[in-house]
């Protein structure tokens, strides 16, 4: 199994990274062509569609993946696909001209005037986005990596290439920084690409989907799914409300900075490189294997080591990375961008700890995230108006730590994992000073010296995590011909 989550992994990692790195493109080109209060307009929409990804297609491609392998390979794993398929499409377009009539009536009473575009130009994005997602989540279960990963290069390409067009023409017609654009072109730009790419990945999957409801199979699926959606929805308010509170209470401002800083801070997951992507299909392919366990929880250690000095350095070169990446506009956005990296990586962390998907324990996983979205609710509800966008990052955190506990206390009830506790926390321990050190020598020192110490400091984190034993890519080799 670990020998195969290499191989995919690899492969998935490549994509991974260079869309990424596209990702890091746009927010130059991005936050350049908006100002922070257009930034923060296109944030909380595009916010909106994780929420309709979510909802849209009653979570029926988690169905999907769970059932995959206990279908026959043929004509029921093509019927299983194509439901998925034919559902996932009908709610997205209903979806699509629901939303596009509602503009004229809500974009109003959410952003104020002058958003009817951006709202349209946003419902037509998260259907046509919503559409490309499902054809790659069917491009992972069936273990197709260098065409998922063809997809998520593609599209990264495809926005990057719009919103330099949107660049250039607004330079030309005499624009200035932050004013080159609006947050219906942006949104335009991203639904054009989404769009071309889905038409792509539908072809390469003209085999696999065809258009058609298999009652049986969409009672098992929504059976299996629906405990799922209010699941979701309680993910989404833990990661996301955040930003609607803080639209609330605060300011378009405020949320631009918080968005701006919650997507730089996002790159951390970037650690994880492939392996979040292909791990989840191959347990559910090789979790009765004996060697499973310990594997697991080799990879789980090295990569929270990985996590720690990832979150590290964006703590220490905050203002160096928003000064390069984002420009004066959002250097405001500092301050919170270590904890939203903190946040983004306790999110994901969970795929190591299988035990609630693998016992289908899907009432745990809703008691977990209901508890971790109710606690980040009342958190930011207590801490933004105290200390505005800063507290609505502190609550974010708060929110995705509990989320993260709670998982792994259950799911090593459910399939235990041999962690090194001890290590763990000594490690962890280890890396809570970079959070801090960032500022303080920002204060105190010229900035090579000042580069200079932030490096050592790092490094002294990673000498850390390799003496404790975690951070030892031969430990990884080890497990992978015990698995």
């Amino acid at each position: 199994m670990i020998r195969a989550l290499w191989r995919d992994g690899a492969v998935y990692a490549v994509g991974t990274v260079v869309s990424r790195g596209l990702a890091l493109l746009l927010m130059p080109l991005v936050t350049r062509l908006l100002a922070p209060h257009e930034y923060g307009v296109f944030d909380l929409l595009v916010t909106a569609g994780v929420l309709a990804n979510l909802v849209v297609p009653l979570e029926t491609p988690q169905a999907l993946a769970r059932f995959w392998n206990e279908r026959e390979a043929g004509a029921a794993r093509r019927r299983l696909a194509g439901t998925a398929w034919t559902f996932g499409v009908l709610g997205y377009a209903g979806f699509v001209l629901l939303a596009w009539a509602a503009a004229p009536w809500l974009a109003p009473r959410v952003f104020g005037a002058g958003f009817v575009e951006a709202w349209q130009a946003a419902a037509v994005f998260i259907g046509a986005n919503g559409v490309m997602l499902l054809l790659q989540s069917q491009l992972r279960w069936e273990r197709r990596p260098v065409a998922y990963a063809v997809v998520s290069i593609a599209y990264g390409a495809g926005v990057l290439a719009l919103l330099a067009l949107l660049a250039w023409r607004g330079v030309a017609s005499g624009g200035a920084g932050g004013d080159l654009a609006d947050a219906a072109d942006v949104l335009w730009a991203h639904a054009a690409a989404s769009l071309g790419v889905a038409v792509g990945a539908r072809l390469a999957l003209r085999g696999t989907l065809a258009w058609g409801l298999d009652a049986g199979e969409l009672r098992a699926m929504l059976r299996y799914a629906l405990p799922l959606v209010p699941a979701g929805v309680a993910v989404f308010a833990a990661t996301y409300l955040h930003r609607c509170v803080l639209g609330a209470l605060g300011t378009l401002d405020d949320v631009g900075l918080f968005g701006v800083a919650a997507r730089l801070g996002g790159a951390v997951t970037l650690v994880l490189i492939g392996v979040q992507t292909a791990i989840t299909p191959l347990v559910y392919a090789h979790h009765r294997e004996h060697g499973t366990p310990a594997a697991l929880a080799r990879l789980a250690e090295g990569f929270w080591c990985l996590a720690l000095l990832a979150c590290g350095a964006m703590a220490l070169f905050a203002r160096e990375l928003l000064a390069l990446l984002a420009g004066p506009a959002y250097a405001g956005a500092a301050p919170l961008l270590a904890w939203l990296a903190v946040a983004a990586l306790l999110g994901q962390m969970y795929v190591f700890a299988p035990g609630i998907p693998i016992a289908q324990r899907t009432g745990w996983q809703l008691a977990i995230t209901l508890t971790a979205a109710s606690a980040g609710v009342l958190l930011s509800l207590l801490l933004v108006p105290l200390a505005g966008a800063r507290g609505a990052a502190l609550a974010s955190v708060g929110s995705a730590l509990l989320f993260l506990g709670g998982w792994v206390v259950a799911g090593q009830r459910l399939y235990p994992l041999p962690l090194r506790w001890r290590a763990l926390g000594a490690c962890t321990l280890a890396a809570l000073p970079l959070g801090a050190a960032g500022p303080a020598f920002d204060a105190a020192f010229a900035g090579l010296l000042a580069g200079a110490l932030k490096l050592a400091l790092l490094g002294g984190v990673a000498a850390i995590c390799v003496a404790s034993g975690l951070l030892r890519p031969r430990a990884w080799r080890l497990a992978e011909a015990g698995g």
